[in-house]
């Protein structure tokens, strides 16, 4: 079976010189320089998207080290001759000493161990031996590991050019053995440049038909900056019609791709909250057979467009529009708010990455963009939903924070006047309560006092602040603190010696100057309980610094805090 006569644009069309590689120039430059220096590395390794030049620059690597007459480029650079039989015969394929490894299909260990006992013996036709591994990420960890030796101290004159699309699946190891270069995406106008001179060529050659400018553009922008990508699609849309020039639309009915002027109806009914329109528009591209994914890729980057026009007046220069569209989509934009059009880049860019996991990526999509088109409101109605719930979470927090156990306070003396509570004037008291009662609308200021009291007593007795949890507390009067209980039996254990000793300290650490603690249950006889003198109230202070100094010890603690009792007396 005879080889086809043709040959496919992106392999007829390879770059044959390093003046040929469009779009990395970087690396052609660093190449031939280190070429003409005479400081060529053992290996290399090239990254970067597909269909960028990472083999064709690997194939002219190794042209111009076997090339026999170097030719000086305008910039006195050594480039290749494409004349001499070692240039003829790379470009035929047929060099002996130009190994191409496809690693997707040879990544075992035997195919590395096959390649390293090659390896060592000397070029055949040329001077310099190179081995091409395309793909190399694909190669297993142990092949890998196989491959270590080999790569860091090749024979004499033998190259390895290492070629992936993945370079973080390649081991660090490998990576620090090699000098690496990174291949950019081709900007849409470069290869747009380079498909118009295939164009004039092919046409000069036979029937080749011709390319509207717009058409150009669009196959160049589809490529999404791949020059194989471009020269394929190129191939593919001259071999579909018979017409002598291919239109805009003909390329867009054969990529599936969506007008300017569909876009822009379809962002015109969006931006004007015409949901009707918009929903009759989308119902007819899906009646031509678009799919959901192709619709919202294409208003992603017509968004795009609109958002970037919209910050900057000049950002045309990294679009690469017609005048004429960047004016429109100007105009278009002008109403409307950068907020705004942030807003709806974000929510079709959520859009697209959602439908690809939906089981009905037509009705996600349709509700996206009529809520787009909502206009503002949505926008609005979104932030207060937002702020809503962050305010349900702090209130959660807030009432959690309240559930907890209370914190014990620290035990250290308060100054009474920072302790003294500021008295509530007469014209907040209601007149049916007594003068001494604390009313509702000042108990965050006192009501909080009183809880620190009933804490207070709780680091000195633990079963008084027991008896506590039902009290009513009158402010202080007269250095007179009143507790109000409902049970004789708790009133009648606080009224013990040591339990009033308690209640006195922790109302001097609370309130400042209190004398006495009155206790009343109702029904009964008011007893006030007078202060000590100054020698009871002494050796009441020795024995609690002494309780307090053996509560220290970690077995005492725990033990009365797990059985919740306390400690009566301290022996000798």
């Amino acid at each position: 079976m005879t080889a086809p006569a043709r040959q496919n644009l992106y392999r007829k069309y390879r770059p044959q010189r390093f003046a040929e590689l469009s779009g990395q120039e970087h690396i052609s430059r660093t190449i031939q320089s280190a070429v003409s220096s005479d400081r060529i590395s053992h290996a290399y390794m090239f990254s970067g998207p597909r269909g960028t030049g990472k083999t064709s620059a690997a194939r002219l690597l190794a042209k111009i080290l076997n090339c026999l007459n170097p030719e000086i480029d305008s910039r006195g650079l050594p480039d290749c001759c494409r004349i001499c039989s070692n240039c003829q015969r790379i470009e035929e394929m047929n060099f002996m000493d130009i190994i191409e490894i496809d690693a997707a299909s040879n990544n075992s260990v035997e195919d590395i161990r096959q390649m390293r006992d090659k390896v060592k013996y000397r070029p055949v036709e040329g001077k310099y031996k190179i081995y091409i591994i395309d793909e190399v990420h694909m190669l297993s960890g142990s092949a890998f590991n196989a491959f270590l030796k080999t790569l860091e101290e090749p024979p004499p004159n033998v190259l390895f050019v290492l070629a992936t699309t993945d370079p973080q699946k390649v081991p660090a190891t490998i990576i620090s053995r090699c000098q690496c270069f990174d291949f950019h995406s081709v900007s849409r106008r470069t290869i747009q440049a380079r498909l118009e001179e295939i164009v004039k060529l092919e046409s000069a050659e036979g029937q080749f038909p011709d390319f509207a400018a717009e058409a150009l553009a669009m196959i160049a922008e589809c490529a999404q900056g791949g020059f194989r990508d471009a020269l394929s699609l190129l191939d593919q849309i001259a071999s579909s019609s018979a017409e002598p020039v291919i239109s805009l639309d003909h390329v867009l009915n054969m990529t599936r791709r969506l007008s300017y002027s569909t876009l822009k109806e379809i962002s015109t009914a969006i931006f004007a909250h015409d949901l009707a329109n918009l929903v009759r528009n989308l119902n007819d591209l899906y009646f031509r057979g678009y799919e959901p994914l192709t619709i919202g890729r294409d208003m992603l980057e017509y968004m795009r467009r609109c958002m970037l026009l919209k910050i900057d007046a000049e950002a045309n220069q990294i679009l690469y529009l017609p005048s004429e569209q960047a004016d429109e989509i100007k105009a278009q934009v002008t109403p409307l708010t950068t907020r705004f059009l942030i807003g709806s880049v974000t929510r079709v860019e959520r859009a697209l990455m959602n439908i690809r996991n939906s089981f009905q990526a037509r009705i996600l999509l349709e509700s996206e963009l009529i809520r787009l088109a909502m206009g503002e409101e949505i926008f609005a109605t979104e932030a207060l939903e937002k702020r809503v719930e962050q305010l349900e979470q702090k209130l959660l927090a807030v009432k959690r924070l309240g559930s907890a156990p209370a914190a014990r306070p620290s035990t250290r003396a308060v100054s009474p006047v920072a302790r003294s509570a500021s008295p509530v004037s007469a014209s907040t008291r209601p007149a049916y309560l007594p003068e001494n009662v604390v009313p509702m609308t000042v108990v965050s200021k006192v009501g909080d006092r009183f809880t620190d009291f009933v804490n207070a007593v709780g680091t000195r007795s633990n079963i008084c602040r027991a008896l506590l949890v039902s009290a009513k507390f009158n402010q202080p009067e007269k250095g007179i603190l009143t507790i109000q209980l409902e049970q004789s039996f708790a009133a009648s254990k606080l009224k013990e010696e040591k339990n009033i000793a308690f209640l006195l300290e922790a109302a001097r650490e609370i309130f400042g100057q209190v004398n006495s603690v009155q206790i009343n249950v109702p029904g009964a006889t008011t007893e006030v309980v007078p202060q000590k003198n100054n020698h009871q109230e002494q050796i009441a202070k020795i024995d609690e610094q002494a309780r307090q100094k053996l509560l220290q010890k970690a077995s005492i603690a725990d033990a009365v805090e797990v059985f919740g009792g306390e400690i009566i007396d301290l022996g000798d």
